[in-house]
């Protein structure tokens, strides 16, 4: 390890834990202001990075943060870098409603879709095709065949 990470690890444990989420919290929502977030794939991953680090309890926070994972994780299969594509559609995933598939249907089909997609790419079946069995079991069949 580099001592400047060690510097920013031990700043960083100085935070009492209980404020620590609020602070990505915060960070997360300031950097969200950007109308073109989703678009600027830096500031789309830094914005989620930070609020994946935390507890999001409002509806609002965890659709628009669902929402944000999934575009963070399209400009990775763009930079062909799919471990971290999963990682955000996975976040994206477990931000959704607690029933997703009647409440954000068209966002929960696509953050799964995806999620199947990046993790044939890089080699992960097993998790392929336990999404790709909520998708059979849950979407509309049109949707299901188009899968």
């Amino acid at each position: 390890a580099f001592s400047h990470d060690m510097l920013q690890e031990s700043t960083y444990q100085l935070i009492p834990k209980d404020e620590r989420d609020e602070l990505h919290k915060s960070i997360g929502k300031s950097l969200v202001q950007d109308p073109g977030v989703a678009d600027n794939a830096e500031l789309c991953a830094l914005a989620v990075d930070q609020t994946n680090m935390c507890k999001l309890s409002e509806p609002v926070d965890r659709a628009l943060f669902a929402r944000l994972n999934l575009a963070a994780g399209k400009h990775c299969i763009a930079a062909s870098s799919y471990e971290q594509a999963r990682g955000y559609f996975e976040a994206g995933i477990s931000l959704l409603h607690a029933k997703p598939w009647s409440k954000q249907y068209s966002l929960c089909l696509e953050l799964y879709e995806m999620s199947v997609i990046v993790s044939y790419m890089d080699g992960k079946v097993e998790a392929a095709s336990k999404r790709l069995d909520a998708i059979l079991a849950n979407a509309s069949f049109e949707d299901a065949l188009n899968s």
